[in-house]
């Protein structure tokens, strides 16, 4: 799989996927290497992570904005280093 080359619904539902396994309905997580790379990716790119956070916004189910946001930005995206950022 390759990051940039995915959509933002695609990279949608691998959050969805992710957020799913954190809060105990991990039956389709995404793999310790998908998240990591993903976590990587939005961390680095904001244009790509604020266009999958869209289309995520419009699945929510049960979970706020704010509570999605949160996750997203403090327990799920890794911080990008300075040399990588784009």
């Amino acid at each position: 799989m390759r990051l940039p080359d995915l959509t933002p619904t695609e990279l949608a539902d691998l959050l969805a996927r992710a957020y799913a396994a954190d809060h105990g309905n991990g039956d389709d997580a995404p793999s310790a290497m998908e998240r990591t790379a993903l976590a990587d990716y939005l961390g680095c790119r904001d244009d790509a992570r604020d266009a999958a956070f869209a289309v995520w916004c419009l699945e929510l189910d049960g979970v706020t904005e704010d509570e999605a946001e949160y996750w997203l930005d403090v327990e799920f995206i890794e911080p990008c280093h300075e040399e990588r950022a784009v």
